[in-house]
């Protein structure tokens, strides 16, 4: 690479990386905000670590997968095509875990292993990329990560330059690694791994192929131009001399195919088309983003509405949802139902479906693709959803322990589902023999058969529901509301099908429910909630999805007291100034588990909004918009993770609250398509839209704090498109 072009390039990725950060509060600035975003309008903060850091590490991804970065300046790890796998966890004994490879070396020395700030890596999310720098022995070292589509393959853009002021002689290494492996069956957790692969060396076409022997698996890595040497088999060493202010470039490849034939094939082609393919690439995410705002796209079955707004912390809010929605998205061909909605994505959990989180952003999933959160509902209704607590795309089984929330999350999906698109024949469409009505009306009505001593559903063990809070089990408030409403909404379409009488039952029921649920389970002036157990006895948990649940589900059966109460507690005990708690601090249970999604040291990626739901239900809309201002900040680190840190457990990075790591105890994933619950909060609470059944769309804005002149154009509502405003809602076409 020319001296020009590199210094071009720089300068392109300087400005990028600027257009990244939150806008500026100034006119200027105000009126630059876009209502469809560019791949740099979406791009992270850079992110500078050292090697002991915790931090989250980003991925890479495409329709069919993933690859995730590690804590190096070009190494990666998991690349996940499933069933196809790449340094997964090899199944040897004493298993190192997830291997890496492409991971360098500068004069035979370990690059990444430093804790000197001047060779820190520096990462920076965009959602085609990941672009990371480091400074070695006055060597700079940018290596941009990216998954083209429609390929089961990671490439990767190496460019060094010599910094100092002299030339320099440098010998570099690249330890490549593999482990592949195919997998057709139910994944869970984790990438999967053979530790016996074939491997050989081709130094005509410069790369690696591994095959597996357990599974129709190759994988076909190389480096371009082609190493000097090869050492150990698996280390490709370069011998470079660069003047001052020279510059190199390497192309890294991993392809992953049946045969080993196919993937070495794969890799030449890739090889040979680089740059075009990056372009490509590149592209393919700007044409992404763009159909997410246009009806009638090729890649959604629906569309978003375009957020016009001066106000940036407006902006941020919604720009969260978006980027976790598009992670979301998985079409690969060895999908076993088709279009896939991913639940979390990273190496944790890659081919899982969950109800629960499926549910905390499904009005954005109603309004951006409908037809696959519709598919995963009919998936659900044909698996025992009372077993089970997700589906995986791979083997299209159910899988784990079951959780507490399946029913209320499938009918709240199918909830969003009819009343977006007025889709109301599904209801007819017998699924496993049943029409869909009857389904929803079992799952409604299934609390019953779990009544305990109380009249409330009891609800089981701590694998059921929260998993980290040991307190929380068996007659709890959060899922008991949730049948409150559920029988609600199942009555409503009932009484449209004239079944006037089982419709009357259900909200006799729903209002006893909901009696009870105040009566038993809420802690007089306290403004939380207790948990019945089977003794009698009864567990006081101070965590926030009561807040929440109660709130999104019976709101209408609480008292004004209650309501002051429960807004208390919030802010005295849940709410930090960036972000939040799931859990207060002075809950007998905060030490038991730490893990941040549910505990004091932080929050699961849709609490935040999911709260701030509720708060525009019972408080000041002028202090919750002054909260969520810092809660957006959490998205300038890319997509909201599976959960971050409050403010006092971790300091903020650059201005928003710190994403939680991988690393145990923590194990948090890099993000969660329940980060749609922002543009679902902005849309519900801030717009005040409220699109009815059977009774037209309307809105009762709570713009003041934010934006009195912000507009949603283009809402699809029931075959119709409609602009909301402060002024309410009216129809455009």
């Amino acid at each position: 690479m020319k001296r020009r072009s590199f210094l071009k390039l720089s300068a392109g990725t300087a400005a990028a990386a600027g257009a990244s950060a939150f806008p500026a509060t100034s006119s200027a600035a105000r009126r630059s905000l876009p209502g469809i975003p560019s791949l740099a309008d979406l791009a992270s903060v850079r992110m500078p670590h050292t090697f002991m850091e915790l931090f989250n590490l980003p991925i890479a991804m495409n329709d069919w997968g993933y690859a995730q970065t590690v804590k190096s300046v070009s190494a990666i790890s998991a690349v996940g095509f499933p069933p196809y796998a790449c340094c997964g966890i090899p199944d040897v004994p004493w298993s190192p875990g997830f291997l890496t490879t492409c991971e360098l070396f500068v004069n035979d020395s370990f690059a990444a292993l430093s804790d000197d700030p001047a060779q820190a890596v520096t990462y920076q999310w965009f959602p085609h990329c990941v672009v990371r720098e480091q400074t070695v022995d006055e060597i700079r070292f940018r290596t941009t990560m990216f998954v083209p589509p429609q390929a089961r393959a990671v490439l990767e853009k190496i460019e060094i330059r010599n910094v100092s002021s002299q030339a320099r002689t440098v010998t570099l290494g690249f330890d490549m690694r593999a482990a592949v492996a195919k997998k057709t069956t139910t994944w869970f957790t984790n990438l999967p791994g053979e530790g016996d692969n074939l491997s050989s060396w081709d130094a005509s076409h410069g790369r690696i192929s591994w095959t597996a022997q357990h599974s129709q698996a190759a994988c076909a890595q190389g480096i371009h131009p082609p190493a000097h040497e090869v050492v150990g088999g698996n280390v490709l060493r370069y011998h470079l001399t660069l003047n001052p202010g020279e510059s190199r470039e390497l192309h890294f490849v991993c392809a992953l195919a049946p045969t080993a034939a196919e993937a070495n094939s794969m890799h030449d082609r890739l090889q040979t088309d680089f740059a075009r393919v990056e372009s490509e690439s590149e592209r393919r995410f700007e044409q992404l983003i763009h159909s997410a705002y246009t009806p009638g796209n090729s890649d959604f079955s629906g569309s978003l509405p375009r957020l016009e707004t001066n106000s940036e912390a407006l902006w941020n809010l919604w720009q969260n949802g978006l980027r976790n929605l598009l992670t979301a998205r998985r079409r690969s061909p060895d999908s076993a139902y088709g279009p896939a909605l991913l639940t979390l994505s990273g190496h944790v959990l890659p081919t899982l479906s969950f109800p629960w989180d499926t549910s905390l952003s499904s009005l954005s999933l109603a309004l951006l693709d409908p037809e696959p959160m519709r598919n995963l509902v009919e998936i659900w209704f044909q698996r025992d959803m009372h077993q089970h607590l997700a589906t995986d795309y791979i083997s299209g089984e159910a899988i784990g322990p079951w959780y507490a929330v399946n029913d209320m999350a499938i009918i709240r999906c199918s909830q969003d589902y009819l009343r977006i698109t007025g889709d109301f024949q599904w209801l007819d469409k017998s699924i496993a023999g049943k029409p869909v009505l009857d389904h929803l009306l079992d799952h409604a009505a299934y609390w019953k058969k779990l009544a305990g001593q109380n009249g409330l559903a009891d609800y089981g063990h701590i694998s059921n529901l929260l998993e980290v809070v040991s307190t929380y089990i068996h007659e709890v408030a959060g899922m008991n509301a949730g049948n409150v409403s559920s029988m609600r909404f199942v009555a409503e379409l009932l009484d449209r099908r004239g079944r006037s009488s089982e419709a009357a039952q259900l909200r006799t029921e729903a209002t006893a429910l909901a009696r009870r649920i105040n009566s038993v389970l809420y802690v007089q002036g306290k403004g939380w909630w207790r948990a019945g157990q089977p003794d009698g006895s009864f567990h006081e948990v101070r965590h926030c999805y009561d807040f929440l649940a109660v709130l999104d589900n019976m709101s209408e059966d609480l008292s004004d007291q209650q309501k002051r109460e429960m807004a208390h507690f919030f802010w005295t005990q849940l709410a930090s100034k960036k972000w939040m708690r799931a859990l207060a601090s002075g809950d007998p249970d905060a030490t038991w588990n730490v893990r941040p999604d549910h505990s004091c040291l932080g929050a699961y990626t849709a609490w935040p909004p999911e709260c701030a739901k509720g708060l525009f239900k019972i408080d000041d809309p002028a202090r919750i918009a002054t909260w969520l201002a810092e809660v957006a900040k959490a998205g300038n680190q890319g997509p909201i993770g599976q959960a971050h840190y409050v403010e006092q457990v971790v300091p903020p990075l650059k201005g928003g609250a710190y994403k939680a790591s991988n690393d145990a105890p923590f194990i948090e994933d890099w993000c969660a398509i329940s980060g749609g619950a922002f543009i679902d909060m902005v849309v519900e609470s801030i717009f005040g839209v409220a699109p009815s059944l059977y009774n037209g769309i309307h809105a009762t804005p709570k713009l003041a704090a934010f934006d009195p002149g912000a507009r949603l154009e283009g809402f699809r509502y029931q075959g119709g498109v409609y602009s909301v405003s402060q002024a309410g809602v009216t129809r455009s076409s």
